[in-house]
C-alpha cells in the first residue's frame, strides 16, 4: 500500500487537534492508497489524551490503537463481496450506545463502496441523526461511487499518496502506456500493453499507476516542459480514468472498462 502524504495525513488530523469535529467523513484516495491507516491516524488523534502533536503514538490511547483493541474505535468490512444491511445495523446499535474508554466512538467503514443501496440508505438514519459525538468514517476509492444522499452528509476529504510513491507492480506500465498514449499510439498498441490486467484489483492498482503518472505529466505541464502534454489534455485524460474506475466499481466487465478508457482517451486526446 503506498503512504498518504504528510500534507493529506495534516489535513485529516488537523480537526482533532483543533477540537472542531464532524459526525461524518468520506476518505477518497485510490486503491493503492492506505486510507485504512490514515483513518487509524485520525482515530488515534481524536483519543489521544497525550502531549501535541497528536497523536502522540505513546499514550495508552495510541498503544491501544496502534494494537487494534481500542474499545472505542469499530471497524466495518465486506463480508464477501458487498457490505450488507445486518451488518450496517449492528454497527448502527454500537453508535447509539456509549464509549467505554474515551469520549466518543470512531466507526471506520472500509471500501464503503462495496455498501449495497439499501446497506447505504440504512446509514443515512444515523449520519442525519449523529449519535452524541460519535463519528464516522468512510473509506473510497472514489466519492461518487456512494449515494448522493450520502455525500451530502459527510466531509470530503482526498488522500493523495506521498511524493514519489509508485504502485510498484504497475509503475513500470503506466509509465509505458502514458509516453505512447502521448505519441499518438493506436489502440491495438496500447490495447496490447493493457492486455494482461485481467482482474479488477489489477486494473484499480493500474489504474492508480496511470493516474500518478498523468499527475506527474500535469506538474510538467504547467512547470513548461518541452514536449509536455497540454494541461487540458492532460485533464480530460485523467477523468478517462476515473471514469474507468467508475465503471468497475459498477460492476463493468475489466478487459472492456480499459478498452473504452482507451478509445476515448484517444478521443479526447485526438478527436479535439
Amino acid at each position: 500500500m503506498l503512504p498518504c502524504s504528510a500534507a493529506s495525513l495534516k489535513r485529516l488530523t488537523a480537526p482533532a487537534a483543533g477540537g472542531k469535529l464532524f459526525h461524518a467523513y468520506i476518505l477518497e484516495g485510490g486503491r493503492g492508497v492506505d486510507k485504512l491507516r490514515a483513518a487509524e491516524t485520525f482515530a488515534k488523534a481524536v483519543h489521544c489524551v497525550g502531549a501535541a502533536p497528536r497523536p502522540c503514538g505513546i499514550c495508552s490511547s495510541c498503544v491501544r490503537a496502534e494494537h487494534g483493541n481500542h474499545a472505542d474505535i469499530l471497524y466495518l468490512t465486506r463480508d464477501g463481496n458487498s457490505i450488507g444491511v445486518k451488518q450496517t445495523e449492528d454497527l448502527q446499535a454500537r453508535l447509539r450506545g456509549k464509549p467505554f474508554a474515551s469520549a466518543r466512538i470512531i466507526a471506520i467503514v472500509d471500501e464503503a463502496e462495496r455498501m449495497t443501496p439499501q446497506s447505504q440508505n440504512k446509514l443515512l438514519k444515523t449520519l442525519e441523526e449523529p449519535c452524541g459525538g460519535n463519528i464516522v468514517l468512510l473509506l473510497t476509492v472514489n466519492a461518487s461511487l456512494l449515494l448522493k444522499t450520502i455525500q451530502s452528509r459527510c466531509i470530503l476529504l482526498r488522500l493523495a499518496p506521498a511524493p514519489g510513491a509508485k504502485p510498484g507492480a504497475f509503475a513500470e506500465l503506466a509509465a509505458d502506456f502514458v509516453p505512447k498514449l502521448a505519441a499518438g499510439g493506436a489502440y491495438y498498441e496500447l490495447s496490447r500493453l493493457v492486455g494482461a490486467v485481467t482482474e479488477r484489483d489489477a486494473a484499480d492498482d493500474f489504474l492508480d499507476a496511470l493516474e500518478l503518472c498523468l499527475r506527474d505529466a500535469l506538474v510538467a505541464a504547467c512547470g513548461g516542459a518541452r514536449g509536455a502534454l497540454a494541461r487540458a489534455d492532460i485533464l480530460r485524460l485523467i477523468d478517462c480514468a476515473e471514469e474507468a474506475r467508475r465503471g468497475l466499481g459498477n460492476g463493468l466487465n475489466v478487459k472492456y472498462a480499459l478498452k473504452t478508457m482507451i478509445l476515448k482517451m484517444l478521443s479526447h486526446r485526438f478527436g479535439g
